[in-house]
């Protein structure tokens, strides 16, 4: 037992968990989270692909990769801070409550990083102008303009979208701008700027003669393969659709499909493309438990500098 307390008691193990979060953590920036399966697919080789699903690397924040060194994080604070204030009562040094609420802090941090990690959600969307999309039971938002907004050089120096806000199917708030790092917030959601592009959609025509619209980023399958729409892109004078082929998760062709042009059972008809905003929103139940871990690590600070400004002058 006393084996087990001094391990969890001990500084070395903090630095090294400490490490190994921050290198995950960074590692796992290289690698587009949430995304569907088929994305992973299409964009990693095979060998890349197994590894980033064997491991959650698509869903890190979530995974026991991430969870179980926090998890030892945490039971580590806890255990400092527990001998901490046990041999400062054994003592009749002076008492310093700032590293105590510096601790506590830190849990609480913790706390809210797990909550996140178990309990965001994020959905995201794209609007074209006039778009209405509900994003809680009682709130919507309707895409009033927008704007992309660049440098004299090209380069691009604003994204904004501006939206009614909608509660019960009344007008709440008109014109609100969301712009990249000015969200717009909400009673349980964020709403966030994130992409601009033209969203580009292919309708083919089935073998039963119906109309069948799918986006880039979808697929259907034909036999034993799979047609991943990869991108649109222009051949010449003419857009085109690019469509790769999976059996199983082995990509073994690629192939272009222009208007009238048939593949398994259907035809393409045309390409339509609009000019859209990628918006975001998300619900982060730990981010109120983060904002106030800062506060109480700001307090605990603090009070540390002052009782040993105090300290120096008595």
């Amino acid at each position: 037992m006393k084996a087990l307390y001094a391990f969890f008691k001990s500084v070395k193990l903090a630095v090294v968990l400490i490490i190994l979060i921050t290198v995950l953590s960074l590692l796992s920036t290289l690698v587009p989270q949430g995304r569907p399966d088929e994305f992973y697919q299409g964009a990693y080789p095979l060998a890349v692909y197994r590894i980033i699903t064997l491991l959650d690397f698509n869903r890190f924040f979530s995974s026991a990769l991430f969870l179980f060194p926090v998890a030892l994080f945490t039971v580590n604070l806890g255990v400092c801070a527990v001998d901490r204030f046990i041999r400062r009562a054994r003592t009749k040094a002076a008492r310093r409550y700032g590293p105590d609420l510096v601790h506590i802090g830190l849990l609480l941090l913790l706390a809210g990083a797990l909550v996140t990690a178990l309990a965001r959600q994020e959905k995201d969307f794209t609007m074209a102008a006039g778009d209405q999309v509900p994003l809680t039971k009682d709130y919507s938002i309707r895409l009033v303009s927008f704007e992309f907004l660049k440098y004299e050089d090209g380069s691009p120096r604003a994204w904004i979208s501006t939206v009614d806000v909608l509660r019960g199917g009344a007008l709440e708030t008109s014109s609100f701008p969301i712009r990249v790092n000015h969200p717009l917030r909400l009673r349980g959601v964020a709403v966030y700027q994130t992409a601009y592009g033209n969203e580009g959609k292919l309708v083919f025509k089935d073998r039963d003669g119906n109309e069948v619209t799918a986006s880039v980023g979808q697929g259907f399958p034909d036999g034993d393969s799979f047609w991943y729409i990869a991108d649109i892109i222009r051949d010449g004078d003419t857009q085109v659709a690019l469509l790769r082929e999976y059996v199983g998760n082995a990509l073994v062709s690629m192939r272009k499909l222009a208007p009238s042009q048939s593949l398994g059972p259907y035809t393409l008809l045309r390409l339509e493309s609009r000019e859209v905003t990628g918006l975001r929103a998300v619900n982060d139940p730990g981010f109120l438990p983060a904002i106030a871990a800062l506060v109480v690590i700001a307090a605990g600070l603090a009070l540390t500098f002052i009782q040993k400004k105090r300290e120096k002058t008595a």
